[in-house]
C-alpha cells in the first residue's frame, strides 16, 4: 500500500526527527553534499542547489518556474520533482558515505516536509547543521560567544568574497518579480530584462552560498585538526 504523503499539518515541529548537533570533521567536510534552498518566505521553495566535490548543481522545484529551465547563464538547471530530488540526494549520501550539510536547519526542515517518516529518519542520520561546527570554533578561537551565525559573517571573517550583486537581499525580490510576470502568462522570452537578470542573480547567489559554506567549513576544520 502506498504511504500517504505528509502535509505540513501532519508534521508538528516537535515530532520531526531532530537534526544531529555533532560537529563536522575535516574529512566529512571534504566529502559532504552541501544543500541550499532559495524561495520566498511565504511559499514553498523555488530552487534547490547542491554542491559536491567542487561541482555546483541546481534544480527548479517550483513547477511555475519551468519556463526558466536551461536558460542563458543558468544552463543545466531543469525542473525536478522535489521529493524525487530529495530522495536522490539522500540515497547518494548513504551509498557514498557522505553527509548532507546546510547552513542552519531551515533546509533540513524543507526536506523533512516532503519526505515520509521513514525517509525523514534516514535523513536525520546523514544530516549536519554547519552552524554547530562554526559557532564552537569561533568561541574557542576568539574567547567569546557569537550570536552572529550568518554565513556572510563567517565568509567575511575567513576571506570568502561574494560580489555585491549576488549577495544578500536580492533573492526574494527577484523571485517575486519573476513569479508575478509568469502568473500574468509570460514565458521566459517575454520576461523583462530585470526579471531575467533576477533569475541569474538567484542562481548565482545560490552557487556562492554553497561555495562559501564549503570554504568556511574547510577553513575551520583544517585549523581545528592542526
Amino acid at each position: 500500500m502506498k504511504t500517504r504523503k505528509k502535509t505540513s499539518r501532519d508534521q508538528p515541529t516537535e515530532l520531526r526527527p531532530k537534526a544531529s548537533k555533532s560537529k563536522l570533521l575535516a574529512e566529512e567536510v571534504e566529502r559532504a553534499i552541501y544543500i541550499d534552498y532559495e524561495g520566498n518566505m511565504d511559499r514553498p521553495p523555488t530552487l534547490l542547489g547542491w554542491y559536491v566535490d567542487g561541482t555546483y548543481h541546481a534544480s527548479i522545484i517550483e513547477p511555475l518556474f519551468a519556463t526558466c529551465s536551461n536558460r542563458y547563464r543558468t544552463k543545466g538547471i531543469y525542473v525536478t520533482d522535489h521529493e524525487k530530488l530529495a530522495l536522490r540526494l539522500l540515497e547518494q549520501a548513504e551509498e557514498e558515505k557522505r553527509l548532507i550539510v546546510s547552513w542552519s536547519e531551515h533546509d533540513y526542515l524543507h526536506m523533512c516536509k516532503i519526505l515520509n517518516s521513514i525517509d525523514e529518519a534516514r535523513l536525520q542520520l546523514v544530516y549536519r547543521n554547519a552552524i554547530k561546527t562554526a559557532k564552537p570554533w569561533y568561541r574557542n578561537k576568539f574567547g567569546s560567544p557569537t550570536e552572529k551565525a550568518k554565513l556572510k559573517f563567517f565568509e567575511d571573517l575567513l576571506g570568502f568574497y561574494v560580489p555585491e550583486r549576488f549577495g544578500l537581499g536580492l533573492v526574494g525580490e527577484s523571485l517575486r518579480l519573476i513569479r508575478e510576470q509568469i502568473e500574468k502568462g509570460r514565458t521566459y522570452i517575454d520576461l523583462t530584462k530585470a526579471a531575467k537578470n533576477g533569475w541569474i542573480s538567484v542562481v548565482r547567489h545560490n552557487k556562492f552560498d554553497l561555495q562559501g559554506m564549503a570554504f568556511v567549513l574547510n577553513a575551520i576544520t583544517r585549523q581545528t585538526s592542526n
